[in-house]
Formats: structure tokens, C-alpha cells, sequence
């Protein structure tokens, strides 16, 4: 898994998972259409923010209030060539979680 970069960071015992279609966090491929990621993150409290981040920009943002979080988000923006995405979550207590990124090209 390590050498896959199918990790994530926590600074708790937050649960993460983050796909697009078959693929999961630290892979590398390429699709025909927009990119539709799926998110799940089991928290120690409430969430304060999620934000999914492409090519070191936030691009979606979330503030749920939940311990539990699930969504789908797809880049209708997005264009050809090669882009990275991955989540990162705020807990109310301060702890994080981010995930590996997907590496992903149109």
C-alpha cells in the first residue's frame, strides 16, 4: 500500500476513503470524461471543513457539522492534460486528515 500511495494522514484515528470509478487514492490513470470523485470520511467529532483540493487549489469546499461524511463531486471544469486531487478535512477539534492524491489525466 505504501509503495501504491494508497495512504492517508491522520492526527487522529479518522477513517478515509477517496476514489473516482475503480481507481483509489494514489493511483495514476487516464479517462475520457470529467472526473467524478468520491468521498467518505469517518471522523473522531464533527467535521468543521472537507475541501477537495485540484493541483494545489481548493476547488470544492464543505462544511458539514457531521462526524460521518459521504459525497460525490465531479470537475465539470476540467480540461485535457494530467491534474492532481486530493481532500483534506478539519475536524472541530483541530484534527486533520488528508489523503494521498489521484493522479489524473483527460
Amino acid at each position: 500500500a505504501i509503495k501504491a500511495r494508497h495512504v492517508y494522514g491522520a492526527t487522529d484515528n479518522i477513517i478515509a476513503d477517496f476514489r473516482a470509478g475503480n481507481h483509489i487514492m494514489g493511483d495514476v490513470f487516464t479517462i475520457t470524461t470529467p472526473p467524478e470523485l468520491k468521498v467518505m470520511l469517518q471522523g473522531t467529532a464533527n467535521f468543521k471543513k472537507v475541501y477537495v483540493v485540484k493541483n494545489n487549489k481548493y476547488v470544492y469546499t464543505l462544511s458539514p457539522g457531521k462526524q460521518t461524511v459521504e459525497f460525490t463531486w465531479r470537475d465539470n471544469e476540467a480540461s485535457k492534460g494530467a491534474s492532481y486531487y486530493y481532500v483534506r478535512g478539519e475536524q472541530e477539534d483541530g484534527n486533520i486528515v488528508w489523503v494521498s492524491p489521484m493522479w489524473i489525466t483527460m
